[in-house]
């Protein structure tokens, strides 16, 4: 999270830090618009459905459980040299622009005299998640110097996944290997920890220093916090020791992303700035060094029991902030970062989002592994939930939970929108960059019709800061509970389509259950090449469809769909027809086809009508098992 504040922002909001949980009751719900929250002790009559070990979810169901109880099989994956051919984006990856923009040349010599190398491989049933690393070969000669790494390993009665960074330049994280559902739960159980805070009150413990190894310098090379950034000479042909260090002093912190939600495809650990871009929702922690807290509080952290906060100074700066990233500063001025705003939720707010540094939890990591921390996330029709459980520091064993809605008033979550239904462009705006060395604008960061597919990311995601160990377990991925045996598989799931013949005609309506509420309840597209795309969120069996067409909803028989196709798919690429209709005049075509398993269902318009009407109409696409 943090170090992407700059200036005289940057110093007001480090001195406000992190937090603890909340007790035992339901938050009553606040001013209009606020979040909802609730709050629960582990035992409580509103605590979630189960125990920690039991996968049960009250109106989920699982689909995906890693517990790592087989060796992982990408032991034997090499290494390959990062090239940015293929960036994420040209802003603030790795190589971006926004670094020459700011630093100049110098920067393009500080970036270019070390390597970085990467490594992915598949984990679990289907491969359903991805473990990706980073690593830095200091001097170029094909050596990485302090390779990163993920692996398993027993545990007590457990086994775990280990993930270990020797050194702040690499990076281990944890990734979904395709998108997210349009809703799902995704949680973990955090076994061990140690990426900095105190331990036994102490910040120097097992001969390191807030988790870092004591020997060399460590920096924040060559990505650093803006050229004007207070503390620094700003001036990137200095030599690597005299960049902002972040083992101790002004820029001093470690941390952690114990779950974090990122609006693009396939993350890998990128630089520390990169991310304050790319996030929606996230719970991370942040362990100041000392010099970084100073004489003043270092922040605050919410007493649940109490309702009431207590300086960060006070803490083991072993804290947990629950947030959401708001809003860009579209144009941040000469030798600043590009970023969003960070709205924190803690019990003390009563879980509403504020734009002050407060966290929300304080962890214990001395009773780790004999005890764990779960972490979850979940995101609904109307916002993302963030919930954290364990035995938390001053208040005890806890569950804390709180519901953001995707915008309240005028401040939305950055780039909620996983379909373009979702979202009309109210919040679209030009990155602007004016710096020492040179302008860009990146146009329409967040235009109508886009659509963001959420991925979350577990780990240590950044190559120029944290370092440390971690372990965990029970990686679980749900989806909502399905519906009935022989159901219709479609109802509500994500839609997509070529396009829309108006803004009231989207694909999702023709998965909505209806199909008599009048000529805006369908999906109407004049693209060239028309086709409608649902995704059952899981792989299903299919046995049935079901279209009805423009006279099902009281529009002209003659435009009832003509010519089209069925498919279905696994993965959304390679698709099998599995029937077809040529010369069609019914209002309601069944198909009973071969069942078959597939996760996505697509509708392939050929002709669109009987008369010369190009508009292709469809009021419900429906999907059976059997």
């Amino acid at each position: 999270m943090h170090g992407q504040l700059n200036s005289r922002t940057r110093r007001s909001l480090w001195t406000v830090a992190t937090a603890t949980l909340v007790a035992l009751a339901m938050a009553t719900p606040g001013a209009a618009g606020s979040p909802t929250t609730r709050t629960t002790t582990a035992t409580g009559t509103n605590a979630i459905a189960g125990s920690a070990d039991d996968p049960t979810r009250a109106g989920w169901t699982l689909r995906y459980e890693e517990n790592f109880s087989a060796p992982l099989g990408g032991a034997n994956t090499p290494w390959v040299r990062e090239t940015y051919a293929q960036p994420f984006d040209t802003i603030m990856d790795d190589a971006g622009q926004w670094y020459r923009n700011d630093y100049g040349p110098a920067w393009n010599t500080a970036f270019n005299s070390f390597s970085t190398y990467r490594k992915e491989f598949p984990v679990g049933q289907d491969g359903w998640l991805t473990a990706s690393l980073s690593a830095r070969d200091w001097n170029n000669d094909g050596v990485i110097e302090a390779p990163p790494s993920i692996s398993t390993q027993a545990l007590g009665a457990e086994h775990v996944a280990r993930l270990n960074v020797p050194d702040h330049t690499g990076g281990a994280i944890f990734r979904p290997s395709r998108q997210l559902p349009n809703q799902y739960r995704i949680e973990y159980k955090l076994k061990t920890l140690d990426f900095g805070g105190k331990r036994n009150g102490s910040i120097s413990y097992d001969g390191r220093e807030n988790g870092y190894s004591t020997s060399g310098c460590k920096t924040q090379h060559p990505w650093g916090e803006g050229s004007d950034s207070p503390g620094w000479s700003g001036d990137a042909s200095v030599p690597y020791c005299e960049w902002q260090d972040v083992r101790r002093g002004a820029y001093g912190y470690n941390g952690f992303h114990f779950l974090s939600i990122v609006d693009f495809a396939n993350p890998a650990p990128r630089n520390n700035h990169f991310w304050h871009y790319r996030r929606k929702v996230l719970m991370d922690s942040f362990s100041q060094h000392p010099d970084r807290v100073g004489s003043g509080t270092g922040g605050r952290v919410c007493n649940s029991n109490t309702n009431t906060y207590y300086n960060y100074r006070d803490s083991s700066f072993n804290t947990v902030n629950m947030w959401i990233s708001g809003m860009p500063n579209w144009n941040p001025g000469r030798g600043g970062l590009a970023g969003n705003s960070q709205w924190f939720m803690s019990n003390c707010s009563g879980g509403v989002a504020e734009q002050q540094l407060s966290s929300a939890a304080e962890l214990q990591p001395e009773l780790m592994p004999n005890e764990f921390y779960t972490f979850a996330i979940e995101r609904d029709a109307t916002g993302y939930v963030l919930e954290a459980s364990g035995n938390f520091a001053r208040v005890g064993q806890k569950t804390i939970r709180f519901h953001r809605p995707f915008v309240v008033g005028n401040a939305p979550i950055w780039h909620y929108n996983t379909q373009p239904a979702e979202y009309d462009g109210r919040f679209n705006g030009n990155l602007v960059q004016n710096d020492y060395n040179g302008s860009t604008t990146w146009p329409n960061q967040w235009p109508a019709g886009s659509a963001y597919p959420d991925w979350f990311v577990i780990g240590d995601l950044y190559t120029n800061v944290y370092e440390g160990s971690a372990s965990l377990t029970d990686i679980r991925l749900y989806e909502p509970a399905q519906p009935p045996t022989g159901g219709n598989l479609a109802l509500n799931r994500p839609t997509t389509a070529d396009s829309q013949c108006a803004a009231a005609e989207a694909p999702a309506k023709a998965v909505n259950g209806s199909w008599s509420g009048g000529t805006t309840d369908k999906w109407c597209s004049l693209g060239a090449n028309k086709w409608l795309r649902v995704d059952l969120q899981a792989d299903r069996q299919v046995g049935r469809l079901v279209v009805r067409h423009s006279g099902a909803g009281g529009e002209k028989p003659s435009w009832n769909t003509r010519d089209f196709d069925l498919q279905v798919s696994t993965d959304g690429t390679v698709w099998t027809t599995v029937a077809s209709a040529r010369g069609n005049t019914a209002d309601v075509t069944t198909h009973s086809v071969t069942p078959r398993t597939g996760r996505y269902v697509r509708l392939n318009v050929l002709n669109p009508t009987s008369d010369s009407d190009r508009a292709a109409r469809i009021f419900e696409l429906e999907v059976y098992p059997n």
